[in-house]
């Protein structure tokens, strides 16, 4: 199978089929390749009897002027991609105060500060207007913050930033759950410059993007642009190593053969990339210590849903109380066996997004999600899962009698599906590399690695963002840097 290319990408995940696809659309013969049958890594759609769903939950902020927006236009094809965004009030908070009481709250997915809005806050978590007039000037600072100013908040924790405004206990609880579904790290080494950067394209472009037939959707047309184009898209080709020659990348080896081409781009995560594929011996033993040493976010862990009956009433569902938003010492309590009250619960139900993924009308499909360790040999994500299954079943006890499939997940599925474990406590990771202070802005991991010829792209190095808006950011920085390099 030996041929010539000028890039080849490995993998189809976001940042790999962003990438692939605008590389083509300069001018590139591509090579992309993924070991899995679909594109789209961890936000793959698949089909089971009839029933379209994401592997692992994804939520798509912003939702508006997005850079999958900016991808499908530069592409040519959107009219191949739907996006939708739910109208009315698609978002459902249920937070459990501390007298013990359930309160729940219906909001629009994009937040105006109207006075419905307000009088919704006051209710569900017994704040008046100073309390919420703080958190307005908490929110005036995230948008009017400087690129300078934000750049120097790479090296600040975001628990640090927000603390001197003095928000109200119970809003300080709904924003750090929200930043930890986001980003899935520890909110007190959260960088602030990445948390407030993703606040700020929430509040202008709200929330909950979906893509009409699933939300791999874009990853796919991506991929299928590139083999329409002179390229070539493989599936379930496992890419076994990098091909160094005379230091430098010039191809990969897949059980199918050599494919030769001028730059490599590996969307397969940067420590299995650089320790496993392409080999630590092409490496500096700082950059081997370097590399060994990066955090990886933590898993997601949780139940794929299919039901015959509408269940879950919103698009997107939190459960939290004040104990449920994650730090490192509340995570290494849960990793002790001492768990919140309730831990913190993300559902999202696709079908409330394009009711076309159920082949059944009135089914729904619902993917509901807790955190757990990045390791796929812990034993946390089965602890979690059964935590979490205590408190959805509490909040909805009509659930059990209408589910037709359940399917669990944790860090071992992720591992296998995505991102080869290489190292003790990593595999699982549900984003990549870890957005917390140390490796972002400056210090994130270089896209252009030291061996010639060879770039990350993806979660790892590039991109800036929550999840695969991040991924796509990736694709298109790094696409100008090797269009660049191999001009």
């Amino acid at each position: 199978m030996e041929d010539d290319f000028d890039v080849c990408v490995v993998g189809a995940g976001y940042g790999g089929a962003t990438v692939a696809a605008l590389l083509t659309h300069s001018g590139r013969r591509v090579a992309l390749l993924e070991k899995t049958p679909l594109a789209g890594g961890k936000t793959q759609t698949i089909d089971r009897k009839g029933y379209r769903f994401e592997m692992f939950g994804a939520v798509g902020i912003p939702a508006h002027e997005s850079r999958f927006h900016e991808l499908v236009d530069v592409l040519g094809v959107a009219d191949r991609v739907t996006f939708t965004v739910p109208e009315g009030d698609a978002a459902s908070m249920r937070y459990k105060a501390a007298s013990g009481e359930w309160r729940t709250s219906y909001n629009p997915l994009r937040q105006t500060g109207a006075p419905e809005e307000m009088a919704s806050l006051r209710r569900i978590f017994g704040v008046n207007d100073d309390d919420l007039a703080v958190m307005a000037r908490m929110y005036a600072a995230v948008l009017t913050l400087t690129d300078e100013e934000l750049e120097i908040l790479d090296d600040v924790g975001m628990l640090d930033w927000m603390r001197p405004f003095g928000l109200h206990k119970a809003l300080e609880s709904q924003i750090c759950m929200n930043l930890n579904t986001l980003f899935v790290v520890p909110v007190n080494r959260l960088a602030a410059s990445e948390a407030i950067l993703t606040m700020r394209q929430q509040v202008i472009g709200g929330a909950g993007r979906y893509h009409i037939g699933g939300y791999g959707r874009v990853a796919e047309v991506c991929a299928d642009y590139v083999a329409e184009h002179g390229g070539i898209y493989r599936t379930r080709s496992r890419v076994k190593r990098i091909v160094v020659e005379d230091g430098r990348a010039v191809g990969v080896e897949t059980e199918e053969g050599v494919l030769r081409a001028r730059a490599i781009i590996s969307n397969a995560g940067i420590q299995p990339t650089v320790l496993r594929l392409a080999g630590r011996e092409h490496f500096s033993s700082d950059y081997i210590k370097r590399i060994e040493s990066l955090e990886p976010s933590w898993a997601i862990a949780g139940f794929r849903y299919v039901l015959d009956a509408r269940i879950f009433d919103a698009a997107l569902i939190p459960v939290f109380s004040d104990q449920s938003w994650l730090d490192d010492d509340r995570f290494a309590g849960m990793e002790a066996g001492d768990w919140p009250d309730v831990p913190l619960i993300a559902i999202d139900v696709p079908t409330e997004f394009d009711p076309s993924l159920s082949p059944e009308p009135g089914h729904q499909i619902a993917n509901c999600q807790v955190f757990s360790s990045a390791d796929p040999d812990s034993p946390m994500s089965e602890e979690a899962i059964r935590r979490a299954e205590i408190t959805i079943n509490e909040l909805w006890p009509e659930l059990e009698e209408h589910i037709l499939r359940k399917e669990p997940y944790g860090a071992k599925q992720i591992s296998g599906l995505s991102r080869d474990s290489v190292l003790p406590g990593c595999g699982g990771e549900a984003v990549g590399i870890a957005q917390v202070v140390g490796q972002v802005g400056r210090s994130k991991p270089d896209a252009r690695t030291p061996l010639a010829g060879l770039y990350i792209v993806g979660c790892d190095a590039g991109g800036r963002g929550a999840g695969t808006h991040q991924a796509v950011d990736s694709g298109f920085h790094v696409a100008s840097m090797v269009d660049a390099d191999l001009s």
